[in-house]
């Protein structure tokens, strides 16, 4: 009885607007940071798939439940991993990488461009004479 006035539920309020701006508006927020899992780049509030139909239905009841958008971004992390977020945490050691690595290349590349450079810029070494 209950899963079917869940899906009653679900029925009636697919892709119907929160009745608070405030929390519609943070629902459009969040439909922008999560990635629909169909597109790939894509996120939900712009993807045509059905999941992402049934991704914003999800994002809403979390909001309207009362959820955090920390709350909502979990609910998703926690189903899909952390490839559902277009901005995924740094916080942990696959984070780091993520968002150092880029840096660290660059840095690698200085170093080599200057070490490359300097090489260039010394003086060629002079050839002895062969004097008999």
């Amino acid at each position: 009885m209950k899963a079917l006035a869940a899906a009653l539920l679900i029925a009636f309020m697919a892709e119907t607007p929160l009745t608070d701006p405030a929390e519609e508006a943070r629902a459009q927020a969040l439909m922008r940071e999560i990635r629909c899992i169909a597109c790939e780049n894509e996120p939900v509030s712009q993807s045509s798939a059905p999941i992402a139909g049934d991704m914003r239905v999800q994002i809403r009841e979390l909001i309207a439940d009362g959820a955090s958008d920390r709350e909502v971004r979990d609910w998703f992390v926690k189903r899909y991993g952390e490839f559902v977020l277009f901005r995924p945490p740094s916080g942990d050691p696959a984070g780091w990488l993520l968002w150092g690595l880029p840096f660290l290349f660059l840095a690698g590349g200085a170093a080599i461009g200057l070490t490359l450079t300097r090489k260039d810029r010394k003086a060629p070494a002079e050839i002895p004479s062969e004097e008999a």
